[in-house]
């Protein structure tokens, strides 16, 4: 069997674990929890908003471990999303944050069940990833519901995930399993001293009864790159 590795997991649980009890110590009022699936929750929303680093073997593990710790661009990119995924997290906390379970409790009824969606925001001149742009996910005309606080709509793309966004939308409840239905959604990117963009997409779906609400890494869509162009001068 193949044995791979994202070392990053590691290297955002550290910083996390860390910037956690730093701000505890401190007695920050903005943190109401730091409990094992509030820090949970703020690693995998780091995690869904930077590019792995896989390796093979204890030998690239090592390796690549220091060469992390010695990149301090990556430090303070990573950083910089724990801070803003405790805050989150602290604001938008699981009503079962708190029990030994935080995973979304699974449904006795069958549902249509989502990909997580994943795209990149480019300028649409230099094709160069833009960072601040705020990305809007929509059904039907409608913002939709996201799986949970980890997974915010409308979300922002950042530089350190080169003008990535991701998505991982909620079930929806069918009437039975095995029902056939094309959900119709729509993408709107926006940011200051851009024109608006918008890219609309079908995604058929076949209801079920699922086993698990866990996340599926091979059930995912990449949504066709974005491209945002500065108004032009009148």
């Amino acid at each position: 069997m193949i044995k791979i590795h994202n070392i990053m997991e590691e290297f955002v649980i550290d910083c996390v674990n860390r910037l956690y009890d730093q701000v505890k110590e401190k007695g920050s009022t903005w943190l109401s929890c730091d409990c094992e699936n509030c820090r949970t929750d703020t690693a995998t929303y780091v995690l869904n908003r930077i590019q792995p680093r896989y390796v093979v073997g204890g030998r690239g593990l090592t390796h690549n471990a220091r060469t992390l710790e010695n990149d301090i661009q990556i430090s303070v990119d990573v950083e910089k999303l724990c801070v803003e995924g405790m805050h989150l997290v602290s604001n938008a906390k699981r009503p079962t944050h708190q029990s030994s379970s935080a995973v979304r409790s699974n449904s006795e009824n069958a549902e249509f069940n989502f990909p997580t969606l994943t795209g990149n925001v480019f300028d649409g001149t230099s094709f160069e990833p833009l960072s601040d742009a705020t990305v809007t996910l929509k059904l039907n005309g409608e913002t939709v519901e996201m799986m949970d606080a980890t997974w915010p709509n409308p979300c922002k793309t950042f530089k350190s995930t080169n003008g990535a966004y991701s998505f991982w939308m909620a079930p929806i409840v069918a009437v039975s399993d095995g029902m056939k239905k094309k959900f119709n959604f729509s993408v709107e990117v926006v940011k200051e001293g851009y024109e608006k963009a918008t890219y609309s997409f079908v995604i058929p779906l076949v209801s079920e009864k699922p086993d698990t609400q866990s996340l599926d890494s091979t059930y995912s869509i990449k949504i066709q790159d974005i491209f945002l162009f500065k108004p032009e001068e009148q």
